[in-house]
């Protein structure tokens, strides 16, 4: 007898055309599972003293099994707190959604998920998260070249190197246009790790490494695959610091950035509970979409 699977699978994305979308949602119908698209932007929530609807197009979401959240995509913060709300009602609904509601605020705020990167002991670069301008100037000046990030964010936006002497010049002023464009009022600085030229993203799949790839150049200090990083097979071996990240952030779907420095330490610098997987689809010899819907849907 074979494995059994849900029967309705939701996939939450505010694109759904996106090439990752459709190839999960033909992976999901090859196994028999009826997928629909839930596309936040067009969810309606009704609520009265004795009951709470949720649908979308006339569909009430709430007979799902599963819902996969492929993005929040959500800048604003009205949006952002009715989507999160609305995955938090379909949870109480009895709606599987993966990653976890809890899981996905913690990965969106990239100083909770350095503490828990931290608190599990793995190696992450000497980082500070302040929203004191003074306290980050002075990290700036004493680890001088250095890492700034917003503190959230994704696609590797509003990740700069501080590494010129006009820059330590002006801290003040570069600090400041950087937390009104992206930091929001707070700092997250790490220490630059030189690496080989490239970094690691790892694909962690219900506690298993599923797929890793190498990440080679790109626009500015990213290797985003967004930004123009190239992905090239991957030989050093990060099984055991990829599931324990995810692990720490208790992410069903996780993928980990991985850095090496010059003297082969590896160091993790995020942990994404939205990951793509267009690069790693190109050094991969099986179709990830249809493990991860094989994965998620099985009863």
């Amino acid at each position: 007898m074979g494995p059994k699977y849900v029967s309705k699978a939701g996939l939450f994305s505010s694109d759904p055309w996106s090439r990752r979308a459709q190839s999960l949602e033909e992976a999901f119908c090859r196994l028999g599972v009826d997928a629909i698209h839930v596309i936040p932007w067009k969810v309606s929530r009704r609520g009265s003293t004795d009951k709470h609807e949720i649908s979308m197009n006339g569909e009430d979401l709430s007979l799902l099994d599963l819902l996969f959240v492929l993005d929040i995509g959500a800048t604003d913060i009205g949006a952002f707190f009715n989507r999160v709300g609305l995955l938090s009602a379909l949870t109480e609904m009895g709606v599987s959604v993966v990653n976890s509601v809890s899981s996905l605020l913690l990965m969106r705020n990239k100083a909770e998920t350095m503490r828990r990167l931290v608190s599990a002991g793995l190696p992450v670069p000497k980082t500070l998260i302040t929203e004191s301008i003074d306290d980050a100037a002075i990290f700036v000046k004493e680890h001088f070249p250095c890492v700034l990030k917003p503190i959230t964010g994704f696609g590797g936006l509003g990740v700069q190197l501080i590494e010129r002497e006009f820059d330590l010049d002006n801290i003040y002023d570069y600090l400041k246009f950087h937390s009104q464009m992206f930091g929001k009022g707070a700092y997250l600085l790490q220490e630059y790790v030189k690496s080989p030229g490239y970094d690691i993203r790892a694909l962690v799949l219900d506690g298993e490494v599923i797929a890793t790839m190498q990440r080679v150049g790109g626009e500015g200090i990213t290797t985003n695959i967004h930004t123009g990083g190239v992905p090239r097979e991957n030989t050093l071996d990060v099984t055991d610091l990829s599931v324990k990240s995810a692990k720490s952030v208790k992410g069903k779907l996780v993928g980990v950035d991985i850095i090496p420095d010059v003297d082969e330490n590896l160091w993790v610098l995020e942990v994404n509970a939205t990951p793509g997987w267009t690069g790693l689809q190109q050094v991969t010899d099986f179709d990830i979409s249809e493990r991860i819907a094989e994965t998620l849907s099985r009863v």
